[in-house]
């Protein structure tokens, strides 16, 4: 296939990438106000944003053993369609049943969207820019899970929750562009597993390094989604209005797209070790400074936005050097390290929610930003290259 046409597909699966973040990116800012709209918790709350992730996150990886398999664009395309829909409806949601319905449905769309994405991105790269092009397509969606903070928020501030489902006819729009542009998959000889999916988890499962990636990707998720759910929830406690903590949000994730950016540089410079290193331990002496600030003032939101930068910094190392481990299994890969540590984080969040209503929010999160820190000890495992 010629390189132009292979950029075009890059930048087609990256651009989509962008596109289903930022709808996946709508709900953390809106919903303490939708909450208060139908009347629930922020327990409650937190425990919908949990299933919604265990729906989406956790299905991953099985997505991903089916892409491989099946190498059909009905993943990417429907993906997009379900994601756009679904996630900007959580605006007319009157009632519980009808978010759980729009959460699960919305973030189920997100599921079939990464797998396969991300399996192509690495299929259609030649091997010199595969890191660079892997970058390319993770900070694009973070750009986009940036973006959809501020436009869920903005939407909400100037329009109401009731106008935020207008938002779903750009999604539409590219689902569509998608299927135009990206060429039938079984086209191109992608080596697809013979093993049945429980013998495919234990051969991935069985891999030291691959097993450590995978860990690595829950304890990074676990920060960002502990810090970027929890939060707004205290931002509202002490009057910061709904624009105001979607900005925060954005910046947050904006420098965590920048860190995505980095990361292939880094890594060509101190190697790959050492960036999930800097990556992991240096969350902590900026959790200390978030906890001293109270969570508030600018150095207190400068300590917070430079977590999401180093959180983010070794993504696409880790989800390249997986996929190398473990070719065959590309989609399913990318599953586990771009899906299922998200949903693995929901089933936790329900229970630091709880703790955080007894013990103080900004209390719970210091204690969260040691986890990186002592996880740091099982980064020997991995390959040196």
């Amino acid at each position: 296939m010629e390189d132009k046409s292979t950029k075009k597909i890059i930048n087609t699966l990256a651009a989509g990438h962008f596109t289903i973040d930022a709808y996946s990116g709508f709900l953390n800012p809106i919903m303490p106000f939708i909450a208060a709209k139908i009347g629930i918790s922020m327990a409650i709350a937190t425990l919908l944003i949990s299933i919604s992730n265990i729906s989406s996150s956790l299905s991953q990886p099985f997505f991903g053993y089916i892409a491989d398999r099946w190498q059909r664009r009905f993943f990417i395309f429907w993906g997009m369609v379900m994601a756009s829909m679904f996630l900007s409806f959580l605006g007319i949601a009157h009632n519980i049943y009808t978010l759980i319905i729009c959460l699960i449905l919305g973030h189920m769309g997100v599921a079939f969207y990464h797998p396969q994405a991300t399996s192509l991105v690495s299929n259609y790269s030649k091997e010199k820019s595969e890191n660079k092009d892997m970058s390319y397509f993770i900070a694009l969606g973070t750009f986009g899970f940036a973006l959809g903070p501020a436009i869920s928020s903005g939407i909400t501030e100037f329009c109401g929750l009731n106008k935020l489902p207008f938002a779903c006819f750009f999604g539409i729009i590219f689902a569509f562009y998608i299927l135009k542009t990206i060429p039938k998959i079984n086209n191109i000889g992608i080596e697809k597993p013979k093993v049945s999916l429980i013998n495919a988890l234990k051969e991935i499962f069985k891999n030291k390094p691959v097993a450590v990636l995978v860990c690595a990707s829950i304890v990074k998720s676990f920060v960002v989604s502990s810090f970027s759910i929890i939060l707004p929830f205290y931002w509202k406690s002490i009057n910061y209005n709904v624009s105001t903590i979607g900005i925060i949000l954005l910046i947050f994730m904006l420098l965590g797209a920048l860190g995505v950016i980095l990361s292939p540089i880094l890594e060509r410079k101190v190697g790959v070790k050492n960036v999930f290193y800097i990556s992991l331990i240096s969350v902590t002496p900026l959790g200390i400074i978030f906890y001293l600030c109270k969570g508030s003032g600018i150095i207190g939101l400068i300590s917070f936005i430079l977590i999401g930068f180093v959180s983010f910094l070794a993504v696409p190392v880790n989800m390249s050097l997986a996929q190398k481990l473990m070719p065959e299994f590309k989609s399913m890969i990318s599953g586990f390290i771009g899906g299922f540590s998200w949903g693995v984080i929901g089933v936790i969040l329900p229970v630091i929610s709880i703790l955080a209503e007894k013990c103080g929010i900004i209390n719970i999160l210091l204690i969260m930003t040691f986890i990186p820190l002592l996880f740091s000890y099982f980064i020997k495992y991995l390959p040196e290259k």
